[in-house]
């Protein structure tokens, strides 16, 4: 809060002498500074206790005499002249940030000698937050002051020195920190309720400045950045090289900000925004010996959340994806959702080139340009069924089998194989035009762009997979949209009229169309059954008057194209994360969307969740 010219002139009437010794400019650095020591202060007072201190500790005023070149006296007289104003001005970490360029250098150069920093950590609370933890009837202050020496990677600043400080409650025993309290002896660390702390502590000596964490956010959301490429250019951009220099005499701590620095702030962040969007209290593990360790009962606990209709935007419905039918004086509500699959590439970037060789397992040749696999007739044969079109999986396996080879495209997927022992023995040759392990995303998208939910897949895509994917995201037949796109509902058709009847009828009142690129491109016009019951010119509501198609049934292709880039960021990240940080870039995507939505005024809106989910 910047020195007002009342302040000031009621501060000359009463002290006059100041106005002959003194310049205007003495007055405003001498009250910003103690300003921006007020945290150090406080410390020294009573939370009870309103009224200022009566002089300024020594360590502060030889502080203010080397950074402001006057005497112990004029400090002196300059607090008892302005002491209640500056005690009176509330603290905030705005008036803080703007404060910084202008007084860093003061802290860098003459208050870290004097372990006074220009970021000082405090608890949001100066007394405990038991409401049994009374003293004549007032909440009993908080004491014992701890403190340490931190580097807060700040927004405006770069890497900068700070301190912590931890106060104790004696009564119940709890010792209260910037993020979180934690009583003696717990095993469980408790973060403020309601509270977003203006510094994330991402482990023991490290602090990151919330509205950074923000930026890193909105770089991984908006342009797919890795955390190590989020820290590389903090440090390329944001470097302090003045406080680099005297941190590492000073305190020896690494000034360089880590991409797994970055991660470990970004998770416990979001996290919190999580809790304090859903009104609920974060606990962690407080004995954990990382911070992934840490927060990861807190993670898997959100991602259990966001199974099935888990996402905020679930039951989101807008002008796009919803269309309301008036008929014999009813509305009849039409929603239409797609869905598709992100399939993986087979090799990570390390072994990409590996692409570039033959298929055949165990063969180290180069494949043919144009080909996957090498001249040899017996592994081009291989690629020849893998190329027919429209040739079912387990088809391919089979004849594959009967003329000596062995289709490998997944290691889980189930396949009909001849028994017993070719002629010409064991050495058939195997391909992998696959991946193992995970073999894609599934998304179902809103025909506006609304990502309702993703899953993993293991091994294929295959229906029944899709269909247990549908009615854990749809679990009521209420919630169920009445169009689903997809490219491989004849399948699904097919496999549903086999299955007992409480599965055959879940989705007798939904259309399920193969959407229009992949019904021209990849079906055979002479299909029956899939012309009966996939042909999207099957249905006329799907389209409007003037012949165009009423919905996006391309949305969830078109979708993946963004999604698809996560997949470098993830790649080695344990099931916890992952989950986590891509329900996580889906939630804050979908949100974007719908901004985009209400520009362009399609109405988007969220249909009563208590509607959908009971039958």
């Amino acid at each position: 809060m910047p020195l007002l010219l009342s302040n000031l002139l009621k501060s000359l009437e009463e002290y006059p002498s100041l106005a002959a010794d003194l310049l205007i400019e003495d007055f405003s650095k001498f009250y910003d500074l103690v300003y921006l020591l007020k945290p150090y202060l406080h410390l020294l007072r009573s939370i009870y206790d309103k009224d200022p201190l009566p002089t300024l500790p020594y360590y502060i005023l030889d502080l203010l005499k080397a950074s402001l070149g006057l005497s112990i006296d004029s400090l002196k007289l300059l607090w008892d002249a302005m002491k209640s104003s500056i005690w009176e001005a509330s603290w905030s970490t705005d008036t803080q940030t703007q404060l910084s360029k202008r007084y860093i250098s003061y802290f860098l150069r003459h208050g870290m000698p004097r372990s006074l920093l220009f970021y000082s950590l405090l608890p949001p609370t100066r007394t405990c937050l038991d409401p049994l933890c009374t003293k004549l009837k007032q909440r009993r202050e908080l004491v014992e002051a701890k403190s340490y020496p931190i580097t807060v990677f700040s927004l405006d600043l770069g890497p900068v020195p700070g301190m912590v400080v931890s106060l104790y409650c004696r009564y119940c025993k709890t010792r209260y920190y910037p993020n979180y309290y934690v009583h003696d002896n717990a095993s469980t660390r408790t973060y403020y309720p309601g509270l977003v702390p203006d510094f994330i502590h991402a482990k023991e000596h490290t602090f990151i400045d919330k509205q950074l964490c923000a930026m890193f956010t909105s770089m991984m959301l908006n342009l797919v950045t890795s955390a190590a490429n989020c820290a590389k250019v903090y440090n390329e951009t944001m470097s302090n090289t003045e406080a680099k220099d005297l941190l590492a005499d000073v305190y020896r701590r690494d000034h360089e900000l880590a991409g797994k620095t970055v991660w470990d702030s970004l998770f416990l962040f979001w996290l919190m925004e999580d809790h304090v969007e859903n009104n609920t209290i974060l606990e962690v593990n407080h004995q954990a010996s990382t911070q992934a360790i840490h927060l990861e009962k807190a993670l898997e606990a959100r991602n259990d959340r966001m199974i099935g209709p888990g996402q905020e935007l679930w039951n989101h419905a807008c002008d796009l994806c919803l269309w309301i039918k008036e008929q014999d004086g009813d509305e009849a509500i039409i929603r239409s959702v797609v869905v598709d699959a992100n399939v993986r590439h087979i090799y990570c970037p390390k072994h990409f080139n590996l692409n570039k060789k033959c298929c055949a397992v165990a063969c180290s040749d180069d494949a043919e340009p144009g080909f996957r696999t090498c001249t040899l007739s017996e592994h081009r044969q291989l690629e020849t069924w893998l190329r027919e079109e429209n040739k079912a999986m387990f088809q391919l396996k089979r004849r594959l089998a009967r003329t000596g080879g062995q289709l490998e495209i997944d290691e889980t997927a189930d396949a009909e194989m001849c028994s017993g022992k070719e002629e010409t023995g064991n050495r058939a040759p195997h391909a992998r035009f696959g991946r193992r392990l995970t073999h894609n995303e599934e998304l179902c998208v809103t025909s506006c762009g609304i990502i309702l939910e993703r899953a993993t897949f293991y091994g294929s895509e295959a229906p029944n997979g899709v269909r247990i994917f549908l009615m854990g995201l749809f679990p009521t037949k209420k919630s169920l949209p009445h169009v689903i796109w997809h490219d491989n509902n004849c399948k699904i058709r097919a496999m549903l009229q086999n299955d007992p009847e409480e599965l055959r009828t879940y989705f007798d009142e939904c259309a399920m169309p193969v959407d229009v690129f992949h019904f021209k491109s990849k079906h055979k016009k002479g299909d029956i059954e899939c012309n009966k019951h996939c042909n999207p010119a099957n249905w006329k509501d799907l389209m409007t008057e003037d012949g165009h198609w009423r919905f996006n049934s391309s949305a969830a292709e078109q979708t993946n194209v963004w999604f698809g880039h996560y997949l470098p960021v993830v790649r080695g990240m344990d099931a916890v994360q992952y989950d986590f940080f891509l329900d996580e870039m889906i939630k804050r995507r979908n949100r974007n969307r719908v901004v985009e939505l209400e520009r362009i005024e399609k109405s988007p809106y969220q249909i009563p969740r208590t509607l959908l989910l009971h039958d």
